[in-house]
């Protein structure tokens, strides 16, 4: 770095011995005074010049050891503006050391996030904001069948064909930082699996985001649901026709005159009554193979709420007697949704069997309809029952859960209403909600769409 002050005195120099020569040799007084004069300007000239660029110079270095500090996560801002040249060089170099630690600590988190990737059993793939792979893990390329090497910088539509899976990285440029999309995608040969694919974004630098792809293989898992499902059903439908003639000839036997002592005919009616328990639970796990094996047709259309909610009342009037319950349909005529009429009416009857069966003498069952955001419509069923404990509220839907078993079995119940009902709704678009409070009783919220749903793109 070059001294303004050195400058300006060895020009100040050179004009005085400029003076003293033109003096000694007796040129003019002007000649002198110009000379001098110039001399003078040229040294003002470079010294101005020189002390620009240092003052620049100084700036830069300045501003670079302030980026270091905050690298190096150290404010001494104030003493580096008035360290003297020797203690900058010693400031300059602790922060460098600050700076290679940091770094030092940066690569070992790295090593340690990439050996974690590495070895999980799910599949990952970042793209860039153009859709180009920043990084694969090991298992994603076990489960695409591809190279490591030959997919680096390559696009989705490159390393594999599917739309579906574009559409997942390109969606992620419109999410919000804390929203993801998940699909279930079926990959057709050269490799034939199903995937559950999670995407996410995440952020690059100059505001640009990326995308993430999680890809868990459930191959497997779809194939012994399926043998599972087939399993039920072919075992349902053998079961069928033995329970049907067993129930009947039950029937029959339980008004025998024949049946004199009153053990026997009340052993052939505990018999009737299991053979009966049976043969529901037999059409109620065929009914839910079926609706999950995707065999069920749905026919929908815009169904009024409130006719549907009269026709199940109708169907329990019988039961309601006996229990002294009574029943209320408070669905106004203008509330309609987007459903299949005769499994909604499943869906009701599942939901209204269940309360009649918990709610005592004297209680009251409802019906009532408002509508919600988002173009969809909510249909209660409320009850004045024993209610759910809060704990067993999570795992009501799951097959053969009861909250009371004995009091279930003694009603006759199979345990799998409302795992029917979550998943009728299911392929109609809906969802169940409960809410219920012990001794005040439950409320089955089904949601359903109000009008046809548009697919939305991927």
């Amino acid at each position: 770095m070059r001294n303004p002050s050195l400058i300006f005195m060895g020009w100040m120099v050179a004009a005085m011995v400029g003076v003293g020569l033109a003096v000694a040799r007796a040129w003019p007084f002007w000649v002198v005074v110009l000379l001098g004069a110039g001399l003078v300007g040229v040294a003002v000239v470079m010294t101005r010049k020189t002390w620009d660029q240092t003052r620049e110079n100084h700036e830069d270095l300045m501003t670079g050891i302030r980026q270091l500090e905050q690298l190096s996560e150290i404010d001494e801002a104030r003493i580096s503006r008035v360290l003297e040249p020797d203690a900058l060089g010693g400031h300059i170099q602790r922060l460098v050391e600050n700076v290679k630690k940091r770094m030092t600590s940066l690569e070992e988190e790295r090593t340690k996030i990439i050996a974690i990737m590495e070895n999980l059993v799910e599949g990952v793939v970042a793209f860039d904001s153009k859709g180009k792979v920043l990084f694969t893990n090991s298992s994603a390329h076990r489960i695409l069948g591809l190279d490591a090497r030959a997919i680096q910088g390559r696009s989705v539509w490159e390393i594999i064909r599917n739309q579906q899976l574009a559409g997942l990285v390109e969606g992620c440029q419109e999410l919000a930082w804390h929203e993801r999309r998940q699909a279930e995608i079926e990959l057709h040969p050269p490799v034939s699996m199903v995937l559950e694919v999670y995407a996410l974004p995440f952020p690059i630098s100059n505001q640009k985001k990326g995308s993430v792809l999680v890809l868990h293989d459930v191959t497997e898992l779809r194939r012994l649901e399926q043998v599972r499902t087939e399993f039920v059903e072919n075992v349902s439908h053998e079961l069928r026709t033995p329970l049907t003639a067993i129930v009947g000839y039950l029937e029959t036997l339980v008004d025998e005159p024949s049946l004199e002592t009153p053990n026997n005919r009340k052993f052939v009616h505990v018999a009737h009554q299991h053979a009966v328990r049976l043969s529901r639970l037999v059409e109620d796990l065929r009914g839910l193979s079926e609706i999950e094996s995707g065999k069920v047709v749905l026919r929908c259309e815009l169904v009024p709420l409130r006719e549907v909610a009269q026709d199940v009342c109708e169907m329990f009037q019988t039961q309601l007697s006996k229990k002294n319950l009574q029943i209320s349909n408070k669905i106004g005529v203008e509330f309609s949704a987007w459903a299949d009429r005769d499994r909604l009416i499943q869906i009701l009857v599942n939901l209204v069997d269940n309360a009649i069966k918990y709610t005592p003498a004297g209680g009251l069952i409802s019906f009532q309809a408002m509508s919600l955001r988002d173009q969809e419509i909510s249909l209660q069923v409320n009850d004045t029952g024993q209610g759910i404990p809060s704990i067993d509220l999570p795992r009501i839907t799951e097959r053969f859960y009861r909250v009371d078993r004995a009091r279930s079995r003694e009603e006759g119940g199979t345990g799998l209403g409302l795992s029917i009902v979550k998943h009728l709704l299911q392929l109609l678009g809906g969802k169940l909600r409960v809410q219920s409070e012990l001794g005040k009783g439950t409320t089955m919220e089904v949601i359903l769409p109000i009008s046809r749903p548009t697919p939305t793109p991927l």
